[in-house]
């Protein structure tokens, strides 16, 4: 042998050392043979699904309103209006948005929670998010349904509204 492939060899093993080492597996035998897939299946972990947790209707804690945001549809709140209420130090986001006629009740509670989750509203200054059917009710009472957050000291109150202000309205809270 020469110095060269002796180079070489040398080269090729240490490569195949460190891809052993990292996991890598040399495998030169043909993966149809029954032995291959045997330890194939044999070395195949199983992991397990946590089971779907049940979504509480009316939601009475903090993982119950996480878990209807869970369930939610973020996209179908569309926001039009944003603003930062309260003081500069400890801003209130306040926003208004859209949402279709069609979205109602349970479904309409799990979209507004996923929408106020998803934009990081819930925070220790407070937030709102008012829901109308169309723009132009802006201004009015909220016309759909809001989250707001309201923080005084280290306590949080979340309040879930599905309806109108002025129309037959559920009105969940959430103390923590």
């Amino acid at each position: 042998m020469n110095k060269r492939t002796l180079i070489f060899l040398l080269g090729l093993a240490v490569l195949i050392s460190a891809l052993l080492a990292c996991g890598g597996t040399a495998n030169t035998t043909n993966s149809n043979s029954p032995t291959s897939q045997q330890t194939q299946v044999s070395t195949t972990t199983q992991k397990s699904t946590p089971a779907p947790q049940p979504v509480h209707f009316p939601p009475k804690t903090v993982a119950d309103l996480h878990g209807l945001a869970a369930k939610g549809n973020a996209s179908t709140i569309h926001a039009f209006h944003s603003e930062s209420v309260g003081l500069a130090s400890c801003p209130q986001p306040k926003l208004e948005a859209t949402v279709a006629p069609n979205v109602t009740g349970q479904q309409l509670a799990s979209d507004l929670l996923a929408y106020f989750y998803a934009q990081h509203l819930d925070n220790d200054c407070g937030s709102v998010v008012f829901a109308y059917h169309k723009q132009q009710e802006a201004g009015d009472a909220y016309t759909v349904g809001r989250v707001l957050l309201d923080v005084t000291g280290s306590t949080h109150k979340l309040t879930l509204d599905t309806g109108g202000a002025l129309s037959s309205n559920q009105e969940y809270i959430v103390t923590y």
